[in-house]
């Protein structure tokens, strides 16, 4: 309520206040951003002094505003009166306010009653403007943040800043709020005006402020960044660190200098160690291949080519040669493009050295054309020659020569690189430069030159080029030839043994086929023939590439010794094979999987002992102990897996019969085997495995008639000691004595074939076991049935005419219904067959032989006189008909 004669204290806008607040503010943080207020809780500091605003006279409601003379300053308002402490109302008389004694108004507090004023507002003892107190705006105990002012009830920043993230900020300059709130400049900028930008000397490149003279991520322009290791000068990258000499564009030429002393700022790819360095800055006004060397130089030198603007290596090179000690590069390099020549030491040497420079021709292809007239041969030099072709099997930056060929004819022709001064590469492209590859060798045999093989049509025309491994060049050989199969064998080995060759199968022919392995690998043969008796093995074991192995008699393409493919799970071959003295054998180290590359072969040997080593007696039955371990193995074994060792036996029988020959006792997977008067004889009977690993065999043999039976192991790790049982069999069931089955019909016959020869041959089967013979005569005209569907082993039957298993096969099966066998013959009555219950190689047990007629067919079939022919069949005149069918009335 506002009292008479009281002046008001005049009233500032809105925009005012935030302008003297921000004056305000600008003051107080230019004296001292970061100080805390000197006065207490509730004073102000003005003109250096801490005073009360809500009563101070000379500072009444803010810095600077005094009450004029006759008032006083109550609440931050100035209003008429005295100041209580020093008008008159008595010594506590009646009209003394309860403030003090005699006074109107007590500072901060209203009128005479103790009210505040209508625009103040009583908060804590105090009255207070809640539309401009910052401790208090809008409501009591509300206090506005730090540097923003109350106006009109609301906490607001002064003019000129802007609220952002609770805090006031000048978005003309703030970095963090450049413009607007969270509009950030990058480290690199500056807000001048409410707008990121760059200083002075430095350019925006995508919000980020570069030197484009020094930055190496920008040089010279945006986005422009160097390569590692390169910087930036000027405005363009370099990778010219400290001194270095420029060369001019003249060839050839040649350089001298030092390298003592020198700087060292490039270390070279192809020296671990370097040394000091000479650098030169060269820049050639055409493109082209150049040549550098150090030759005549003094020390062991390194030299490299480095582009003066990406820092890559162009080429590197520490030694000419393992002795010569001198380096020599080859580079392609641009027009116009700087590369640094650098002139070092191997491991810390140095010296004085000499540099040869020189440009290579353009490149060119074809060089020259072949013509017709075979066989022909070219000679020159690549050294100063361009790089035309980059071979499929080489490297790019080579010197090459190229010629054109047409065949004049149908077939293979053969283009080799042999007595070239350099490791070269053989390409064969079709038609043109840059044709198909046909063919592309780098070393052929293992050496440094290179061959190919080509199958051509005549008039085909075709592109040879001769280029250099890792960019050589030097004097070359071209030689072009029709192809003519390889001598086989390319090498006699004589008769020594052991011995080992080593070559390379990489650019040979492929001529022989494996019998082990399908492969168009390129093969190498040789030949052997063996001094004495004995058992020899040919392995490629330390060869680099995945072997075949195959040995011949006679000639490469002689029968069949040995082949092998993977031995013992690697990738090398062994062979192993009996040779007698003086016999030759062919060997072929052949490649799996088109492999070629190179090769070890190991021949070594053991003299066959005398065979048979021992000799069994005439009585029988026998048996024999003995062992294996530390025997070899010199007789081949009909069946089972070859290598293993074997002991050989004399026997002469000292009867007719059938001689039953078994290993059952034995401590190792064995194979038996009877050979006829010899070692090496005709093979009587063979078997591996009868029951379990043990094997047996039965043969007949005559009077008086000599056999070798060999104890033998399946396979090279199978020995040890052995049991060899000889015994007379009874002699039923061959062929020579059938067992009479008779005419009885149906009939079922028990017998096994384990104690049976092998006698008779069945059509149906490639090979088989042991047999047991039997003869039937027909009671009567009509088919039979003959089967084994019971027996305990896989059979194979064969039925022949007449009483002997030489008479013709009328019937062979095996494995009509599993394993078991079934044959169906027409017979006559009274004809006479004989019945083989053979088995399969190593196969046999108790053979069940089942004989049945076959059932009669019907004579008249589906020809009954009254089928179908019922004369009320179908007629039934009711039928269909049931007056009632449907019509129930009450369902």
């Amino acid at each position: 309520m506002k009292r008479s004669g009281l002046r008001l204290r005049p009233t500032l806008s809105s925009a005012a206040l935030l302008l003297v607040a921000g004056v305000v503010l600008a003051s107080s943080c230019a004296e001292s951003a970061n100080s805390l207020n000197p006065c207490t809780d509730g004073q102000s500091q003005c003109g250096g002094e801490c005073v009360d605003t809500q009563a101070s006279v000379d500072h009444c409601g803010e810095c600077g505003n005094a009450c004029a003379a006759g008032h006083r300053c109550a609440a931050g308002t100035c209003v008429e009166g005295e100041d209580p402490g020093e008008g008159g109302g008595g010594e506590g008389g009646e009209g003394g306010g309860q403030f003090g004694e005699g006074g109107i108004d007590a500072p901060g507090q209203g009128g005479a009653d103790g009210a505040c004023s209508e625009e103040h507002t009583e908060c804590d003892g105090r009255c207070v403007n809640l539309q401009t107190d910052p401790r208090n705006c809008g409501d009591c105990d509300v206090a506005c943040e730090e540097g923003q002012v109350c106006a009109d009830g609301e906490c607001a920043c002064p003019e000129g800043l802007t609220a952002c993230d609770g805090a006031c900020v000048d978005a003309l300059t703030d970095r963090t709020h450049c413009g607007d709130c969270e509009t950030r400049c990058s480290p690199t900028q500056l807000c001048v005006e409410g707008a990121c930008s760059c200083s002075e000397g430095l350019t925006d490149c995508d919000g980020s402020c570069a030197d484009l003279q020094t930055s190496e991520l920008h040089c010279g322009s945006c986005d422009v960044a160097c390569e590692r290791g390169a910087i930036c000068q000027e405005g363009a990258c370099t990778c010219a660190l400290g001194t270095y000499d420029e060369i001019v564009d003249t060839f050839p030429q040649t350089v001298t200098g030092t390298t003592i002393a020198g700087e060292t700022n490039y270390g070279l790819a192809c020296v671990a160690s370097g040394s000091s360095e000479r650098v030169y800055l060269f820049t050639p006004a055409e493109a082209g291949t150049y040549t550098l060397d150090t030759s005549g130089s003094r020390f062991d030198t390194a030299l490299g080519v480095v582009s003066a603007t990406s820092c890559a290596q162009l080429a590197c090179n520490d030694d000419i040669s393992p002795t010569i000690l001198q380096s020599k590069v080859r580079a392609v390099i641009g027009a116009g493009e700087p590369v640094l020549i650098v002139v070092t030491g191997f491991d810390g040497s140095e010296g004085d050295f000499t540099l040869h420079l020189s440009k290579a021709g353009p490149p060119m292809c074809p060089s020259e054309d072949v013509g017709d007239t075979l066989p022909k041969t070219f000679t020159g030099d690549t050294e100063l020659l361009g790089d035309a072709i980059t071979p499929s099997c080489g490297h790019p930056g080579g010197p090459d020569v190229s010629y054109t060929f047409t065949a004049p004819a149908d077939g293979k022709y053969v283009f080799d690189t042999f007595g070239s001064e350099f490791n070269t590469i053989l390409e064969l492209q079709d038609g043109e430069c840059d044709g198909e590859v046909l063919a592309c060798n780098d070393d052929s045999r293992g050496g440094s030159q290179s061959r190919a093989v080509v199958e051509l049509e005549a008039g085909q025309t075709i592109v040879a080029v001769v280029d250099g491994f890792e960019g050589a060049g030097g004097r070359y050989t071209l030689n072009v030839a029709a192809w003519e199969p390889p001598p086989c064998p390319m090498m006699d080995l004589g008769s020594t043994y052991p011995q080992s060759v080593t070559g390379n199968t990489s650019g040979l022919d492929h001529v022989l086929e494996s019998p082990c392995a399908s492969s168009d690998s390129p093969e190498a043969t040789y030949s052997f023939t063996a001094p004495v008796d004995g058992r020899y093995t040919f392995d490629t074991i330390g060869s680099s590439l995945d072997t075949v192995l195959h040995v011949h008699d006679g000639s490469c393409a002689g029968p069949t010794l040995g082949c092998n493919d993977n031995a013992s799970s690697s990738s090398q071959s062994v062979v192993s094979t009996p040779l007698s003295a003086g016999q030759t054998a062919y060997v072929v180290v052949d490649g799996a999987y088109d492999a070629s590359g190179a090769y070890k072969l190991n021949v070594s040997g053991i003299p066959a002992p005398p065979c048979p080593a021992n000799e069994l007696g005439s009585g029988v039955p026998l048996t024999v102990n003995g062992t294996t371990t530390g025997l070899g193995d010199f007789v081949s074994a009909p069946c089972g897996a070859p290598g293993g060792a074997e002991a050989t036996y004399k026997f002469v029988a000292p009867e007719d019969g059938v001689y039953v020959f078994d290993t059952f006792g034995s401590s190792f997977d064995t194979v038996i085997h009877v050979h006829d008067g010899a070692c090496g004889g005709p093979s009587l009977g063979c078997n591996e495995n009868t029951a379990g690993p043990q094997s047996r065999v039965a043969v007949p043999l005559v009077a008086g008639q000599e056999t070798v039976v060999v104890v033998d192991g399946s396979g090279p790790s199978a020995s040890g000691a052995f049991k060899l049982n000889v015994a007379l069999s009874n002699g039923e069931g061959t062929c020579a004595n059938p067992i009479n089955l008779g005419s009885t019909v149906p009939q079922v016959v028990n017998g096994s074939t384990l104690l049976q020869p092998n006698s008779a041959a069945p059509g149906c089967a490639a090979s088989s076991g042991n047999d047991r013979v039997y003869r039937f005569t027909a009671p009567e005209s009509r088919t039979y049935i003959i089967d084994t569907l019971t027996s305990t082993f896989d059979t194979i039957l064969h039925v022949h005419d007449g009483d002997s298993c030489t008479g013709a096969e009328l019937a062979c099966n095996d494995n009509a219904s599993g394993v078991a066998s079934r044959v169906e013959v027409a017979l006559t009555a009274g004809q006479v067959i004989t019945i083989v219950g053979d088995s399969r190689p190593s196969s046999s047990g108790n053979l069940v032989l089942h004989i049945d007629a076959a059932r009669a067919p019907d004579p008249d079939p589906g020809t009954d006189p009254d089928a179908g022919t019922d004369p009320d069949a179908g007629t039934d005149p009711d039928a269909g008909t049931d007056p009632d069918a449907g019509t129930d009335p009450e369902p």
